[in-house]
Order: C-alpha cells, then structure tokens, then sequence
C-alpha cells in the first residue's frame, strides 16, 4: 500500500486512526496489537507472499535477541551471538538483493556459475533488516532494553516508518509506547500531522512526480540526445528525487505525529547544504547517523588501534602527514561510503556513486582541516554570493554522482555522460525551458524555509530564515485549514494514478 493512493488516505488510515481512538480505552496491549496488525496489513496490500518473509525476519532476530539478553554483558557468547544474529539478516539481504546480480556479473565475465532467475524484492527489505540490525547491536552493548514479541513486532513493523525509514533506534520510538501513557487521539498532533502529510503528499503529487516523465526520458535515451535535453533531464531527476523523499519523509513523520510518536527528523534541506559533508548531515539524516554508528565508527576504532599496536599516533598532529590522513579520514570515509553506494543496490553503478561521495567528503575533510589548520580559528559560515556559488557546487557534484545512482548500469551512465558533454551536440535554449518546472525549484530549495520550519519542528540549533518565516509559519487556524483544504483538492485532481516512491527499490 501505498501514502499516494486512495485507498490509504480514505480506508486504511481512518480506520486505524478510529481503532487506535477506541482502543486506546483499554489501555496499551489492545493498541500496540491494533497497531501491528494494521501495519502487517498495509504491507500485505503489496505482496502477501512477502509478508511471511517479514514476519520470518521478525520471529528469528526476536530469538536472537532473546538469546543475547539471557547472555553475560561484554561476554564471548553474547558477541558470538550477535555475529550470528548480524549474519542471518546480511544473508537474507544478500540473497533477495544481491545474489542475481552477482551471479550474472560473474557469468559476463564467462566464469562458471549456477542457472539462476532473478528474485523479487521484498519492498523495504533493506530498511527493516538495517532496523532490526541496529536493535541486536544496541541490545549487545547494553543500550536498548528487551521487549516482548508484540512490542518487538510494533517497533519493526510500525507502518509510518517500515518500508522506506526514518531508520530509528530502538529507543527513538517504544518509550513512547511504555505503560502509562494515554493512547488516545489528540487533537493537537492530528491536527499537526495531518498538516505535515499533506505537505508531503503535495510534494509527491503536484512536484515529483511531475517531474519523472522528463527525467525518465532523458535516462532512457542516454547516448542519443542533445547537451542541453541531457541536462534538462538530469536537472529533472534530482528535482524529482529531492521532492520525492522530502515528500516521503514529511508523510512518515506527518503519520506517526497523528497518533503522537514523534520520529527523528530525516531530512533538513540538503540543497542548503555548501559543502558535502553538510548535505549528508541534511539528506537521509537517520541512514548518515546510521552508517556513522555501525560502519564508519568501527572501521576508524579499528584503524586506530592498529596504529596504536605499531607504535603510531592518533593525535591531532598525526593527522597533519599524508599517513595519518590517509589512514584515518580517507580510508573510513571512502569504505564507508562504498557500502553506503552498494547498500542502495546491486551493480558497478552503485559503488561508483558510493566512491563519488567518498572523495567528495574526503576532500572536503582535507580542506577543512588545511583551513582550520592554518588559520587558526574556524572558517565564517558563507554568506550572500559565496553562499549561493557554493551551493550550485554542491548541487552539480550530487547531480554528477546521480547519474551513476539513476542509470540502469554504469555503460548507461557514461553514456549519459558524453551527452552532457555535447557529444551529440548542443541542441537549443529552448529545450532547457521544458525544464522550467525544475529550474523554478532552485530559490525553492536553496531559500524557502522547509516544512519542519513552517510547522515549528524544526532544533533548537536551526538557523530558521528570519523575515520569510513568520508570514509562514503554521498554526491550526481557519486561515490555514482552508489552505490546507485546497491543497488537499489539487492533490486529489492529480491523483489520477498511483506511483511508487524512488527510495521504496531500495
């Protein structure tokens, strides 16, 4: 089931919004079953085979947890346990996701390799597995607390969050679900999350997915078009891409605020961002927290310890010299971001991309240190011109990696490639206008306030824009309600077909 559609807009999400008012009467166990089995509902409506899968994924990582729980902390067993717990849910990932592609990768390259067909992916395989991943590390390490299966199957399954993130911590969510909490609807949050997903589903609808048509075109005729229709294509994509997760994100926070659990924010804005290391603290927030705690933290732990056993330095000055640089900035940064490229799939194209980011946040770590190094003192935030320049750089290196994360494969993308570069000519002014959709986004991308800003969600630590801001921030008024009624109309006049999200392949 789809956000977009009207059978969860006008069925599913009513009814589980009654059920929940209801039910909360007789206290939390009838909620958090209501709750469950909605959510096992609203992923049946995709697949009903895959829902077996999920609750297969669900029962053995609730043993493994079980089994870790009942281990000694710090104990051999209990990291044993988890290695095994960790391994059952890589081998599920890579036998759905993987496997295919590697098969016939090897098969291109004339090895001998087993017959095979390619599998179906489970939707949001990649989401629940990491999830559950993250809950087995954090039961090991003593930070997240044992739940009984109902609990457990809640926390996975929760539909706001369950086929395409916020990727949450165990206790980001269930203490908002402990006992003595009153679960009923409040009209404060319904009103706020209604808002909030409205605003999401509008960028989906009236933005997005007006933008895909153009960019698929210009994708499926990579090699055979124009500089300027390739550019106006991949100016498309990344609009599309952008309003398609933003919009996603505000519906999956926009949901669960209806029945009062607040999510982490996961995404602020990243084309704000003058410098790539700040778009990944923007875009995706909760997947860069997550490779942050569980890939790059114990690569560089492990880098660090090997230099300590050589009788090298991890100091400040280490990181001065090329070694240490090398060793303890690229080297974490440049894996961990290879695995961030494979874990959005399979396939040459990925691991580039993955690697395109890693020398970006490279360098622009390397530059950051040089600066901070030599002047003294942290450089200023950029301000006016500066600030814009370095945001359309931003903007190109993402749109460059892009190519290799939208192309089919990685001739596709080289292809894709020699069109920008006018190997089939120049083509016209007039066709970068068809873009006009695309190009009228940038003021919206780089200076508007974003929906969390408009709501009043935004940290404590945002620099929210001073004079736009007021005029536009939200409160559940008359004004508003009548705003959010015409936006709701103009969705529903474009719904006319139902299509899936980007991130949902992954």
């Amino acid at each position: 089931m789809l956000f977009n559609s009207f059978i969860f807009i006008f069925c599913f999400l009513p009814i589980t919004m009654l059920g929940f008012h209801l039910l909360g009467l007789n206290g939390r166990r009838p909620v958090i079953a209501w709750l469950t089995v909605c959510s096992i509902v609203f992923y049946a409506k995709w697949n009903m085979i895959f829902v077996f899968f999920l609750l297969g994924s669900i029962v053995v990582n609730y043993g493994v947890a079980i089994s870790i729980s009942k281990a000694i902390e710090g104990s051999l067993r209990r990291r044993q346990i988890l290695a095994l717990g960790v391994s059952l849910n890589l081998l599920a990932l890579f036998y759905y996701k993987y496997l295919y592609r590697t098969l016939l990768m090897l098969h291109s390259l004339h090895l001998h390799t087993p017959t095979t067909h390619s599998v179906l992916l489970p939707l949001g395989i990649s989401f629940f597995t990491f999830t559950q991943i993250s809950y087995l590390v954090d039961l090991a390490q003593g930070q997240a607390e044992r739940q009984d299966l109902l609990s457990y199957m809640l926390f996975v399954t929760f539909f706001p969050h369950l086929i395409a993130g916020p990727i949450l911590h165990h206790k980001e969510m269930m203490p908002q679900f402990a006992p003595g909490r009153r679960f009923r609807l409040i009209p404060a949050d319904v009103s706020l999350g209604l808002t909030w997903f409205l605003f999401g589903l509008g960028k989906k609808v009236l933005i997005a997915d007006q933008l895909s048509d153009q960019a698929n075109r210009a994708f499926a005729h990579a090699g055979h078009q124009t500089a300027a229709s390739a550019w106006a294509g991949l100016i498309m994509y990344t609009m599309q891409l952008y309003f398609d997760f933003s919009g996603y994100s505000d519906m999956a926070l926009g949901l669960a605020r209806i029945f009062s659990i607040r999510f982490p924010l996961n995404f602020d804005s990243p084309f704000k961002a003058t410098s790539v290391t700040e778009y990944w603290q923007r875009w995706h927030m909760t997947l860069t927290r997550y490779v942050t705690l569980y890939l790059y933290n114990p690569i560089l732990l492990g880098v660090q310890r090997r230099r300590l056993a050589a009788g090298k330095k991890i100091s400040r000055k280490s990181l001065a010299t090329v070694g240490g640089f090398t060793a303890m900035v690229a080297y974490p940064t440049i894996i961990t971001m290879l695995l961030t490229g494979l874990w959005h799939g399979a396939g040459l194209q990925f691991l580039i991309f993955g690697l395109l980011h890693g020398i970006y946040l490279t360098a622009n770590q390397a530059w950051r240190h040089f600066r901070q190094r030599t002047k003294g003192v942290p450089p200023e935030p950029p301000t006016g011109l500066v600030r814009t320049v370095l945001r359309l750089g931003v903007f190109l290196q993402i749109s460059f990696a892009l190519i290799f994360f939208r192309a089919d494969s990685t001739h596709a993308a080289f292809a894709m490639l020699r069109d920008l570069t006018g190997f089939n000519g120049s083509g016209h002014f007039g066709t970068l206008l068809d873009a006009a959709l695309g190009l009228a986004l940038f003021p919206v991308v780089w200076f508007m306030p974003n929906t969390q800003q408009i709501l009043g969600e935004e940290p404590s630590t945002t620099a929210a824009p001073t004079n736009l801001l007021p005029r536009l921030r939200w409160s559940p008024n008359l004004g508003w309600g009548l705003a959010m009624a015409v936006l709701f109309f103009a969705i529903l006049a474009n719904l006319d077909h139902t299509s899936s999200f980007l991130y949902f392949q992954f």
